[in-house]
């Protein structure tokens, strides 16, 4: 099974920034907007627009403005969350039985 190559981070970063953008505003970021939000230059945003098309991340025509890309997939493929996956499943903790008494006695 061939595992695909991780996104580098301005991919990432600008993933992240066109879902929530479109989650908040209902529209995608033009190239201002992404330039602002993500620090990076206009051929970097490109690049790493291009990297997200090429791995199926997003649909987007590069003659385009980057306002006319689709998030498809808003996260990161193969990288589990690092508090969720060392932790394990969520267990309650149990507070011990001590019934009310002792809020009358032990004041």
């Amino acid at each position: 099974m061939s595992r695909r190559a991780m996104l580098d981070d301005t991919a990432r970063k600008l993933l992240r920034i066109m879902f929530q953008f479109n989650r908040h505003v209902h529209r995608m970021p033009n190239l201002a907007e992404l330039k602002r939000l993500s620090g990076r230059r206009p051929a970097a945003i490109k690049a790493g627009m291009l990297q997200l098309v090429e791995q199926h991340y997003i649909q987007w025509d590069v003659k385009q403005p980057v306002e006319t890309a689709v998030v498809i997939e808003a996260w990161e493929r193969d990288v589990p969350f690092k508090d969720h996956a060392a932790a394990g499943p969520h267990k309650p903790q149990q507070a011990p039985l001590t019934g009310n008494i002792d809020y009358w006695t032990d004041y």
